[in-house]
């Protein structure tokens, strides 16, 4: 067993949205199974990110986050990656687990304003 905590940081771009914190599937196998090409989902006219998953999925699938909030996870020694995704289904880099103890991450926001808001993992 190792535990992951993330904490996430406090950031005006997409204060109020939700990020997922998705583990026990691997990035590329997750693109794969919604048919995600990019990391960002796109805009409409309007300027508004156009959603690619829907929330119950994120819910199934992943751990809420958010704002300013810390959560800490207690994965099986099998799971040996960790990325987020926003509730548009915009994703963030992945990150690799240590094998075993405990691991701190920082979770941030980029983007905003004129671009799409996305998560980014820090490292340290």
């Amino acid at each position: 067993m190792k535990t992951v905590t993330v904490q996430r940081k406090k950031k005006f771009a997409s204060a109020w949205m939700p990020y997922w914190l998705i583990t026990g599937i691997a990035k590329n196998d997750f693109k794969a199974r919604f048919g995600l090409r990019e990391d960002l989902c796109t805009h409409d006219v309007m300027g508004q990110p156009v959603s690619r998953i829907d929330i119950g999925t994120l819910d199934a699938l992943g751990t809420r986050i958010e704002n300013g909030k810390t959560v800490e996870l207690h994965l099986e020694d099998d799971v040996c990656t960790i990325f987020a995704s926003t509730m548009d289904g915009s994703l963030s880099n992945e990150v690799i687990l240590e094998d075993t103890g405990t691991q701190h991450l920082r979770l941030t926001t980029r983007g905003g304003f004129k671009t799409v808001s996305y998560p980014y993992f820090e490292q340290e």
